[in-house]
Formats: C-alpha cells, structure tokens, sequence
C-alpha cells in the first residue's frame, strides 16, 4: 500500500466519530465527488473508502437509501456509491454543492478538519515524503476547487494552487474534444504538508513525515561532514606531498647536513611521516613544537627549495 492510500485507510475509521464530525466528513466526501443531475456520485476503487461513505451515510441520514454498483475492470473493481431514494434530506441539510455550506461547518475547527478529511479522503495524495515532499487535491471541477482553496486558506494554511491540463471528454457542436484547465490544489512544503495531515486527523502520518525530514537532516550533515573532511585531508595529504617533494630535492641538492639543526631534524620527521597530520607530527619532534612552529619550519624548507630550483640561494 502506499504512503497516500496509508493515509486515506487511517482517516477512514470513522466509527467512534462524534455524530456532527461525521456529517462534516460526509459533507466533504460529497463535495469533492461528481455531481450529477444534482447528485453526488462517489466512485472509488478502495473498499475502505467506499465502507466509509456508506457508514457515514447511514448515521447521518439513516432514512436515506443509497446502493452500489460495482464495475470490474482489468485493473481491478470501480465501486460507485449514490443515493437511490431521500436525496431531499441531503440537499436540506447540505444544499447544491455549488458551494461550501458554511451552516454545515459553523467555523469549528473540529467539524472544518473532518470537512477536509473527508475532502481528502475522496481525491487527496501525498507523495512518499523519502522520495518528496507533495500534497495534492484535485476536485471535479474548477468553481469548487477556488472556493476549498479559499476554506484552506482561511483557516491558516497557505495551500497553492495551479491549473493543469487535461483532456476533457465534452464535445462542442463541431465535434471537438477541448483540453480544459483542472485547477490543483498543493502543498511542497513539510511543515504544511504536517500541519495539515494534523488537522485532518492524520497525526500519525504527519509524525512519519516529522521524523524522514529529521533523519534527512542528519543524513546531510554528517555527508557535508564527510565532505568537509575528505577535503581537508586532500589538502593535508597534497601539503605533505608537496613538503617531502622538496625536503628530497634538498637533499638531492645540498645534502642533509646544508640544513640547520631544527630543519634537518624536521625535514627527517616530514620524510619519516608523510602523511602525518601537523597536530600529530608536532610531538615526533625530542622537543615538542606547536603547530604553527612546525608549519612554519616546513614552509622555511619549502622557500629553500624554491630558491635552490631557481639558482638563487640566499
């Protein structure tokens, strides 16, 4: 199962709900599904979705009939809830869905966050947050996607909207199919991704996405350590490289005992321990220096080279 569909599953369990949550997540089912001829059809290929709806259905509005037909497909089965006798009860109580019935929500947080578990439920996703971090609600057609996005914004959540093309499947009287714009509601943000899964009753999964964001934290810093690390070592073992390079050349030049008595014993050290770090090397020493002694003998003998390799000692 997927991270989404997870996610949907848990907000699904609907049967400990107060009576007035669960006429808020029917309302926000219906709101989100196809309206036709001024009824809403909910059609979906999960059993836990389609349980949910027929739950709520039947607590809310128990004298209401309602039935499912099922469609099987190569894919699978696409289920289709919708109501088959008492409609008026519904529109009395939530009206034409051509916009959100502010009486059926009544500024609540509890009732507006089970409308927008429902609204999930039935056409929300979430992308697995170890590959992104990505929500999106796509509703069946534009007037109702504006008015959500205004509802989520409203309540402090700074959701995003943008238009995606689809081919749409009304023909004109020429004949021709249109692509039209499908507005998309979505978030790319972790914090409001989190902050809203909260508020939908998804604690659990937002809990997830907490802890992959902290692990990848983690992760990036301790590789930007190992980088700043490798990095220095390269530079160290290129130092070092490049001290024995001409502490040899000396030696090949002039011979050992051309140095003084404080180079000769730090050019024989340098020679002895290549790769040694400088912190370290400083304690070869019969007499331990600092480090910034020891640097400074080494860049000494690195200027004698230079000045034997351009014939001019001083």
């Amino acid at each position: 199962m997927s991270f989404s569909s997870d996610i949907k599953k848990e907000l699904c369990v609907v049967k400990d709900m107060p009576q007035s949550e669960m006429s808020a997540m029917l309302y926000g089912i219906f709101y989100a599904s196809r309206i036709t001829n001024g009824m809403p059809l909910v059609q979906t290929e999960k059993m836990y979705l389609l349980n949910a709806v027929r739950t709520l259905c039947d607590e809310v509005f128990p004298a209401v009939k309602h039935e499912t037909v099922r469609l099987v497909k190569n894919s699978g089965s696409l289920y289709t809830f919708r109501i088959k006798d008492g409609y008026n009860m519904i529109a009395e109580s939530y009206g034409d869905f051509s916009r959100i019935n502010a009486s059926v929500i009544s500024g609540n947080d509890d009732l507006s966050g089970a409308f927008l578990r429902g609204i999930f439920a039935a056409c929300g996703s979430v992308t697995d947050p170890n590959k992104e971090y990505h929500l999106e609600i796509v509703l069946p057609d534009r007037e109702r996607a504006e008015a959500l996005y205004a509802f989520i914004n409203e309540h402090g959540m700074g959701i995003k909207t943008t238009v995606r093309t689809r081919r749409s499947r009304v023909i004109d009287e020429n004949g021709e199919v249109h692509s039209i714009g499908s507005l998309v509601l979505y978030a790319k943000e972790s914090e409001l991704i989190e902050d809203f899964l909260t508020y939908i009753g998804a604690g659990n999964h937002s809990m997830e996405i907490m802890q992959v964001k902290i692990m990848k934290d983690f992760r990036n810093r301790v590789n930007r350590s190992v980088n700043c690390e490798s990095a220095n070592l390269d530079k160290t073992v290129a130092a070092a490289g490049k001290s024995v390079e001409d502490i040899e050349y000396i030696y090949n030049t002039k011979g050992a005992e051309w140095l003084s008595e404080e180079l000769r014993e730090t050019a024989e050290l340098r020679i002895e321990y290549p790769e040694m770090p400088l912190s370290e090397l400083c304690q070869q020493f019969r007499k331990p220096i600092s480090r910034s002694g020891l640097n400074h003998r080494l860049k000494k003998l690195s200027k004698l080279a230079d000045e034997l390799r351009n014939n001019t000692p001083q």
